[in-house]
Order: structure tokens, then sequence, then C-alpha cells
């Protein structure tokens, strides 16, 4: 544009009156601030910093009224949830907090994340990804800082494909406790790609010479000046299989996969059904309604509880205080000598233990087609692995229940079953047990049978 455009676009907002929203406004000078000669800006609370640098007010300030408050975070928070934006290419050392001219950097996603970890208002974060990847250089530090920020705040980190995280987006998706996807979100490409172009053939018909003097056998390895020699192409295969490796078993370590599930997927990519069953995602989701699922549990989080033939199944949350346990030893033990408590396990590794438990249910063989009565044993209860799949192989798939959900036929099992009879556990199933406890808990009538 030309500069007399720069003067017409001064004369029109420069000492006259505009009707604009505050934010707007801010985004609006500070952009076009090298054009019209700005070099501060200020407002009614002081100097503005330059907007969207890596800059932030580290801790909210709940003192000031809603509306205030949420200027100063650099996240949208709803119901509880604060919602971080993580879109198109993402770059390292970016600089700034939000996605900004088509890139998301890592450095931005930990600020952010580090700051709505803090604020007190937040319940949990959910990370909304459409991103193909980018850089690796920063890449696997991000994912590991946002699981050990999430772990030592307590707090759960979801991730939403929403419609993509793929390469180095599903680095860190995998990093999240538990990963959302869209029907037609894609997941995965768990690969490495380099490019070396290779100018030589042009230069010589353009009649260009180039000459190279260096010091060292490696030191123009893969120069854009000369094809590509093959043990150079070898040496640059080699690191790029190492550094696939590697990928692999960072998103094993994240979701529980094995190791060899993930190489096994040749850097595919998997949409919406598909990524959850090849384990690079937990849940399928209307993307319009992710939010919500998220606040939903986070609201009934660590409430549910299940009692089973006397042992109580409850969900305990990591949030759970040392003092309760010894309590709980007491009045089961009464006057016998406490145990020398074992070592306390940190809460990431009961986490992951958690994280490992719940993928192996959701994507067992037998959760196929008993989804529903798969997610509550996962979430609700602290079943084993192995009761919770025996659990779902005894009770009857969704293709056998004539359409209903399988939760519901399951019910119907225990319909006739009294809930809580301190003798019925010898005259009942264990499956029907669980599934009569379930009953009573969620105060939900299935259909009775004759």
């Amino acid at each position: 544009m030309a500069k007399h455009s720069y003067a017409h676009i001064a004369s029109r907002v420069l000492n006259t009156p505009l009707l604009l929203e505050p934010g707007y406004a801010r985004v609006f000078f500070n952009a076009l601030s090298s054009k019209l000669g700005i070099r501060n800006l200020y407002d009614a609370d002081g100097k503005i910093e330059e907007l969207g640098k890596l800059h932030v007010k580290m801790g909210i300030d709940d003192s000031r009224d809603s509306a205030a408050a949420q200027e100063y975070r650099p996240y949208r928070l709803v119901n509880g949830v604060a919602v971080l934006p993580i879109s198109g290419t993402l770059v390292h050392k970016h600089g700034y907090l939000q996605p900004y001219s088509g890139m998301t950097g890592y450095d931005g996603i930990i600020a952010r994340l580090a700051v709505a970890l803090e604020d007190r208002k937040v319940n949990g974060v959910l990370l909304d990804f459409d991103t193909p990847g980018g850089e690796v250089a920063g890449c696997f530090d991000a994912a590991n800082r946002i699981r050990s920020l999430a772990a030592q705040a307590g707090k759960p980190c979801w991730g939403l494909c929403y419609d993509m995280n793929a390469s180095a987006g599903m680095a860190l998706a995998s990093a999240a406790d538990r990963r959302l996807i869209t029907q037609t979100g894609i997941a995965g490409s768990v690969g490495v790609v380099m490019a070396h172009a290779s100018w030589e053939k042009y230069l010589e018909n353009e009649g260009v010479d180039v000459t190279l003097i260096f010091s060292g056998a490696h030191k123009v390895d893969g120069n854009p000046y000369q094809a590509l020699p093959e043990d150079v192409l070898d040496d640059f295969q080699a690191r790029s299989d190492k550094l696939r490796g590697e990928f692999a078993a960072l998103v094993s370590e994240m979701t529980g996969m094995d190791v060899q599930a993930v190489l096994d997927t040749e850097a595919r990519c998997y949409r919406g059904q598909e990524a959850i069953d090849i384990g690079f995602a937990d849940q399928l989701v209307n993307g319009n309604e992710a939010i919500e699922v998220f606040a939903d549990y986070l609201s009934s989080e660590g409430r549910t509880t299940i009692t089973t033939g006397g042992m109580s199944m409850s969900k305990v949350t990591e949030n759970q205080t040392q003092e309760q346990a010894p309590a709980a030893n007491a009045s089961a033990g009464g006057d016998q000598p406490a145990a020398t408590p074992a070592p306390a396990a940190s809460a990431d590794d009961h986490r992951k233990a958690e994280r490992e438990r719940c993928g192996a249910i959701l994507r067992s063989e037998e959760a196929k087609g008993r989804a529903g009565l798969a997610e509550h044993l996962a979430y609700n209860t602290d079943m084993t692995v192995e009761k919770a799949l025996e659990t779902l192989k005894a009770a009857p798939a969704e293709s056998a229940a004539g359409g209903r959900s399988p939760l519901d036929a399951a019910m119907e099992t225990a319909a006739n079953v009294t809930v809580g009879s301190a003798g019925s556990s010898a005259e009942v199933s264990e499956v029907d047990q669980v599934m009569g406890d379930y009953y009573k808990a969620t105060n939900k009538r299935p259909a009775q049978t004759a």
C-alpha cells in the first residue's frame, strides 16, 4: 500500500471519535502503529504492551469485575474451561501468545497454559487443535511441558481435534489426559519428512558456478548447489528414522499405546472413529459441544461412587488429602496398628496409570458395541482392566439389544437385583451386581423384564 494511503487512513482514525470495541481498537492501532507513526499506545490503565507479543500478566486479578478480568486472560473461559486455540503451523520461539499470521508458537502455548492452570476460576484446560504440524525444534519439549504443568496443577488438560492434530500437533495432543475428536477430525501422521532442493542443473544452465570453500568433511552436507550425494542421503534417512522412533516413543509414553503399534501406523492419518480405533483419540464428539462435554466432566469429576458387595469403587480424585487415607484405614481396621505407609506415587504416576487403565478398557475388543458401558467402567469405577473386560464380555452388545444402548441393555439384566442387600452377592453374578449398583447410583430406570 502506498504511503499516501496510510496518511489517508490516519486522517480518518486519528483525532476523531470511532465506534470500535476497545479490544478491537487495540488490535487495529497496534497492527498499524508502525505505518501511522504511533510509538506507544495508552488506555485508562496505562501503557498497552505490544499486542500479541509474548508478554503475560502472570496471575489473574479476581478483584476486578468479570469483564475486566476476562480482558487479561490469554484464553477464553467458558464454564470453568479455559479454551486454548492451537492452529496453523507450529513453530519454535514464535514470540506471540496467540496464533498469529497462520502460525502458533510452542512458547505461546506453554505461556497461556501456565497462566490458565494458575487461574482459580479455571477447572480444566481444553487444547483446541486445528494444525497440520510444524517444526521439530521445541515440539517434544512442549509436549513434555504440557504434561508436567497439568500434573503439577492437578487440573485436567484435554485435547480437541477440531478438525486436525497431525504430526507435531499429534505430539502435543498426546500430552493431553483425554483426546476428543470430531467425526471429520484428522489425527496421526506420526512420522518425519525432510525436503532437499538442488539448484545444480539450473545454475549450470544459467552459466553460474558456485564454489564452496569449507573446512570439515560434512560442513556443506545437503547444500542446495549440488545434487544430494548417496552417503549424505543415507545419513539424512538414518536421522529421520531415529527421529521417527523418538516421536513414536513419545506418543506411546503419553497415550499408553504400544510403541510398535504407533510405528505400524506408518505415519498415516486417521479420521474420526478411525483415530479412536487406532488409539490416537478417545471420544467422538460434536465440535460445537466439546466444551460442554468437558465442563460436564469437570462438574462431576470424582463424585460418582458405586458400591458392589460392600466394596466401595469410588473414583478417587488426585486432590484427596494424605489425611483421608489413614482415617479410612483406621475405620476399617479397628485397633490394628497402622502399617508403615509406602512411598507415595507422584501425581503424574497416578495420572499415567489411570490413563493406561482407561485406554485399555475403551480400546479393548470387548468394548466394541458396548461403548456406553465401557466409558462407565473406565471413568466411574476403579475396576481393574481384567475385571472390566470380564464385565463387558458378559454384557449384551448393542446389536443383540434391539437398538437399545449397551448400558440400558446391560442394566435390564440387573432390573430385579436387590441393590445393597447383604446377602445378594451370593445370589447374583458380579456383573448383575455392578449394573444394579449403577442403576441405584444414577437413579435411571431401565425397562423391566417379564
